[in-house]
């Protein structure tokens, strides 16, 4: 029987210093936040497809590959979330934001339901009709119904997806976040 205790002993021992260290770590302070700026897009698009975020850091609408950042999205007939992740510590200015990328067919739609912004703890949503007092549409590529939020691209076989522009008022909305 003593060896049987003497056997168990190290066993208790070490699962008690396991929930130990696992209750130390569930009693730290949250960590400090990523220094990343995130875009979220809530929005239906019925067909897979990738979405095409560009960013500028010097208030200018010039906007470069270098700077900017794809999503993946699987179609769906229901709302879902299209998360950007800025690279860490940029701090933008603007957004350009393309909907789909290349000629899909398929694709014949587009509803942006709401977009959200965030940056450390602060954080600026645009929803509905709202969207456009932020954004405007690339009027080559893209024609909007504003009540719904529907963007669709001029031509079907077009090989630009719809495409939205800043206004000055995005720009003042992300200086209020970040700063």
């Amino acid at each position: 029987m003593r060896n049987k205790v003497l056997f168990f002993l190290p066993l208790i021992a070490l699962l008690s210093c396991k929930n130990d260290v696992k209750q130390a770590e569930e009693a730290k302070p949250a960590e400090v936040k990523e220094k990343q700026f995130l875009v979220t897009l809530d929005l239906i698009a019925k067909k897979d497809d990738n979405m095409h975020l560009y960013y500028t850091q010097d208030k200018s609408i010039n906007f470069e590959e270098t700077e900017s950042v794809w999503a993946q999205i699987k179609g769906s007939d229901n709302v879902q979330q299209v998360v950007f992740k800025l690279p860490e510590d940029v701090i933008p200015t603007d957004f350009r934001i393309d909907l789909g990328y290349g000629k899909n067919v398929e694709q014949t739609e587009i509803v942006l339901k709401k977009m959200t912004f965030n940056y450390l703890d602060k954080m600026f949503v645009a929803s509905g009709a709202d969207i456009f007092n932020y954004f405007y549409p690339n009027q080559e590529n893209t024609i909007v119904d504003k009540s719904t939020g529907v963007l669709k691209r001029k031509t079907v076989d077009q090989v630009t997806a719809p495409s939205i522009y800043p206004h000055t008022t995005l720009e003042e909305e992300l200086i209020k976040i970040t700063r």
